[in-house]
């Protein structure tokens, strides 16, 4: 059916590209945190899993994916993580930085997973034509919001390109806005 096809070394390499620049940026940026090794380590594992993931999510064939029926013999958790919300629902990056990462309050990270969550709820709940502006409401908002929210230092970007990826990028099926679509 072609729906577990490879994908385009080109297309997986802009991931791979954003994901580096993404690191570049965390580390010349970062300089004078005073960030242990592994703090960097997982800021760097951060970076790449969502701003690559920003940009492979938004991948036809990341959509075709998990905007697809899944055979009934899928496990439990195979249907979970293929749905929107619960690929979601298994980001919980921002609790955890907010718990290691030194400088932020512990409900920074609850408060961006919860919005993240609350967004691909609504994305998931709301009719086709609706899932794209209600996914770029629930981004936008949350980047005005973030403005005004201390996080931890050298973290202030995580709730934007996590709502990209999250909301936006995963949370929106290939195809919305085309004729043939309902």
């Amino acid at each position: 059916m072609g729906l577990r096809r490879r994908c385009h070394p080109r297309r997986k390499g802009l991931a791979y590209a954003v994901s580096a620049f993404g690191i570049g940026a965390l580390v010349v940026g970062g300089q004078g945190l005073g960030w242990s090794w592994w703090q960097w380590l997982i800021g760097a594992l951060l970076v790449h899993d969502l701003a690559g993931g920003v940009v492979a999510n938004g991948l036809d064939t990341a959509k075709r994916f998990y905007h697809s029926p899944l055979t009934f013999t899928d496990s439990v958790f195979a249907r979970f993580i293929h749905h929107p919300v619960g690929f979601t629902a298994l980001h919980f990056q921002p609790v955890l930085i907010a718990l290691v990462i030194p400088g932020g309050t512990w409900w920074w990270g609850l408060l961006w997973y919860a919005w993240a969550l609350t967004g691909a709820i609504t994305v998931d709940l709301v009719a086709e034509r609706l899932k794209r502006p209600v996914a770029l409401a629930f981004v936008v908002t949350g980047i005005m919001v973030a403005a005004y929210v201390d996080a931890p230092p050298g973290l202030d970007w995580l709730p934007a390109v996590l709502l990209l990826k999250l909301v936006l990028a995963h949370g929106v099926p290939e195809g919305l806005g085309r004729a043939d679509s309902r």
